[in-house]
C-alpha cells in the first residue's frame, strides 16, 4: 500500500512535466496495435473464422475417412474377387472328382461317406488361397452331413474352416493355421493345429452366410458367381467367441445344383490392424463398418477399429445411432445413452445388378462428444494464444521501433548541448539538418551582436557571475586549459582538433567539462565571457 502514493505522485508529476517523445510514440503504437487486433478479431468473429476448429476437424476427419474407405473398398473388393475365383476352382475340382466317382451333384447328399474325401482334396487349395489373400480365415461348407442320423442333422453341415491366427504376418513357410471346423485327420495330414473352439461340423441354424447365399443362388440361376457373393456382417459361429465377417460364394455345379458355399473370413483383429484411424485425428477416434437403414446405424452388427476399441465398444454395444448432419461441422450421432461426433460415407460392396445391392453399407469415423469438445477448445485456445503473442510482439516491437526512430533526435540534442550546431556533422535527415542550420544561423547572429557591442563587459565585469567565471578558470585541467586558451585565440572546435591532433569527439568531451566547470550552458555563453576577458585585457594595455 505504501507504493500507491508514490505511484499517484509520479502520475501527477508526469502530467506536469509532460511526456517524452519516445513515451508518446510507444503509447500511440500500442493504441494502433490494440485497435488493429480488435478490428481483426471483430472481422474474424463476424466471418465465422472462429469456427475454424469445427472446419479444421471436419477436414481432418474427411481426409482420414476417405483414406480408410478407400482401403476397405479395395481390400473387400479383392476378397470378393478371390472368393469367386476360389469357388470356380473348387467347383471345377469337385465336379471332376464326382464325375470320376460317377456321382451327380444333386445326389451328393446320398453319399455322405464321400464328404471327407472331397474335403481332403480341397484342403491344399484352401490353404494356398488363404495365404494369398488379405483375410484371416477360409472355409468350405457342403450342403450335407457326414452323420445324417444324428439329432438336428438338418442343421449340421460338413466342411472345413481354417483360421490364420496371425493375419497381419505374411509367412508362407510356417503359417500359424488352426482348424476351427473339419476333420481332425485332415488337419493332421496338412500339419494344421486344432483350434480350442473346434467342432466337427458347422451348425448353420440362422446362418445367413450359408442359407441366404444358397437360397439367393437358387432363385437367381441366371446370374454368374461374380454377382452372387454375399457379405455376412458381424457374427460369430456357434460356440465361438470371435466376431467375424464372412464373404460367402455359392458352389454351383454345371447342371445348376447348389451344393454348398465357400469364401473368406475377416476377423475383428484383422479389421482393427488394418483400419484403425490415425492418432493425429484423435486418440479416441474409431472407425465403424456397418449396415444402415433409415439414417440409423446398427452398432450390434458393426465392425470396429480403434486404438482403444474396448472402451468404444462398451459405449456402443447393441446401440442404434441416429444421425443429425451439419454443414460446417461434424455430424452428431446419438443413442439414448451416448453421443458422438463424426462423419460417414456409403460403401459399395456389390455390383449394381447384384441381388444384395439393396443393402446399404457405410463406413463412419467418430469420436465421443466430450473428446470432440475438448479438441475444439484446444484449437480455439491456440487461436487466443496466437493473438496474445501477436499483441506482446507488437508492444515489444513498438519499444524497439521508438528507440530506433528517436535515436538520431536524441543524439543530435546531446551534441547541440556539447558543441556549436555549425560543428555537428549532418545526419542526412532533412528535418534534423534543417534545425541544425537554423541554430547555426542563430548562433552567428548572436556572435555578430556581441561583436557590435563596444563594451560588452562594462556592465558585467564587476558582477559576481563574471568573477566566478574568472575564478573557475583555475579549476581547468591542463588539457582543458589548452582548449580554453585556443578558444580565446579565436579558434573553432574543428580547428582546435586539427591543431592538437585530436578527434572532434575528444574536443567535444573537453567542451562538456569546460562548460560544467565554468558554469556555462553553451559555447555562445562561453564566448561572451571570453570576449569580455579580451576587452578587459585590451583596456589594461597602454595605448
Amino acid at each position: 500500500m505504501k507504493y500507491i502514493p508514490n505511484l499517484f505522485s509520479r502520475i501527477k508529476r508526469l502530467g506536469i512535466e509532460g511526456r517524452s517523445l519516445r513515451r508518446r510514440l510507444i503509447v500511440l503504437s500500442a493504441l494502433f496495435i490494440v485497435t488493429f487486433l480488435i478490428a481483426v478479431f471483430a472481422i474474424l468473429l463476424i466471418s465465422g473464422v472462429f469456427n475454424i476448429g469445427n472446419k479444421e476437424t471436419k477436414v481432418l476427419f474427411e481426409n482420414e475417412l476417405n483414406h480408410i474407405a478407400h482401403d476397405i473398398y479395395n481390400d473387400y473388393g479383392s476378397i470378393s474377387i478371390k472368393s469367386v475365383d476360389l469357388a470356380k476352382a473348387i467347383n471345377k475340382s469337385i465336379e471332376n472328382k464326382l464325375e470320376n466317382l460317377n456321382i451327380k451333384a444333386d445326389d451328393l447328399k446320398n453319399h455322405p461317406e464321400k464328404y471327407n474325401e472331397l474335403l481332403e482334396s480341397e484342403c491344399e487349395t484352401l490353404i494356398t488361397a488363404l495365404l494369398r489373400t488379405k483375410s484371416s480365415g477360409v472355409f468350405i461348407i457342403l450342403d450335407g452331413t457326414i452323420n445324417p442320423k444324428l439329432p438336428n442333422s438338418e442343421y449340421s453341415k460338413a466342411g472345413i474352416y481354417i483360421r490364420n491366427m496371425e493375419p497381419n504376418v505374411v509367412n508362407l513357410e510356417s503359417p500359424y493355421l488352426h482348424m476351427l471346423r473339419g476333420s481332425t485327420q485332415i488337419a493332421k495330414n496338412h500339419d494344421i493345429l486344432i483350434h480350442s473352439q473346434w467342432a466337427m461340423e458347422f451348425n448353420i441354424e440362422g446362418a445367413d452366410y450359408f442359407t441366404k447365399a444358397i437360397d439367393v443362388a437358387k432363385t437367381n440361376k441366371s446370374l454368374p458367381l461374380s454377382k452372387l457373393y454375399y457379405w455376412c456382417s458381424n457374427m460369430a459361429l456357434p460356440d465361438t467367441s470371435d466376431k467375424v465377417m464372412l464373404c460367402s460364394v455359392p458352389l454351383i455345379s454345371s447342371d445348376g445344383t447348389v451344393y454348398g458355399v465357400c469364401g473368406f473370413e475377416v476377423s475383428t483383429l484383422l479389421f482393427k490392424l488394418s483400419y484403425t484411424p490415425d492418432t493425429s485425428v484423435a486418440n479416441t477416434a474409431f472407425c465403424l463398418l456397418s449396415r444402415a437403414e433409415d439414417n440409423t446405424i446398427d452398432c450390434s452388427s458393426a465392425f470396429m477399429a480403434a486404438q482403444y476399441s474396448a472402451v468404444a465398444r462398451n459405449e456402443l454395444t447393441n446401440a442404434k445411432l441416429r444421425c443429425h448432419e451439419y454443414q460446417n461441422s461434424l455430424n452428431r450421432y446419438h443413442s439414448p445413452s451416448n453421443q458422438f461426433m463424426g462423419i460417414h460415407k456409403n460403401l459399395t460392396l456389390y455390383p449394381k445388378d447384384s441381388p444384395y445391392n439393396n443393402e446399404e453399407w457405410i463406413v463412419s469415423l467418430m469420436i465421443p462428444l466430450k473428446d470432440y469438445e475438448n479438441t475444439i477448445s484446444s484449437i480455439n485456445y491456440r487461436l487466443v494464444l496466437i493473438f496474445s503473442i501477436l499483441f506482446i510482439v507488437g508492444i515489444l516491437a513498438s519499444f524497439l521501433f521508438s528507440k530506433i526512430y528517436l535515436k538520431p533526435i536524441t543524439e543530435t540534442i546531446t551534441k547541440v548541448k556539447q558543441s556549436n550546431p555549425s560543428e555537428i556533422e549532418k545526419t542526412n535527415i532533412l528535418e534534423i539538418d534543417d534545425l541544425l542550420e537554423f541554430l547555426a544561423r542563430q548562433d552567428d547572429k548572436e556572435e555578430a551582436t556581441v561583436k557590435k557591442n563596444k563594451s560588452p563587459a562594462s556592465g558585467f565585469q564587476d558582477t559576481s557571475m563574471f568573477r566566478m567565471f574568472l575564478k573557475n578558470i583555475d579549476t581547468l585541467s591542463p588539457a582543458e586549459r589548452t582548449v580554453f586558451n585556443l578558444y580565446m585565440e579565436g579558434y573553432t572546435g574543428k580547428e582546435i582538433a586539427e591543431k592538437l591532433y585530436l578527434s572532434i569527439n575528444t574536443i567535444k568531451t573537453h567542451n562538456k567539462r569546460i562548460y560544467e566547470k565554468m558554469n556555462v550552458s553553451s559555447r555562445n555563453e562561453l564566448m561572451v565571457y571570453i570576449n569580455m576577458m579580451k576587452e578587459i585585457e585590451s583596456k589594461k594595455k597602454p595605448d
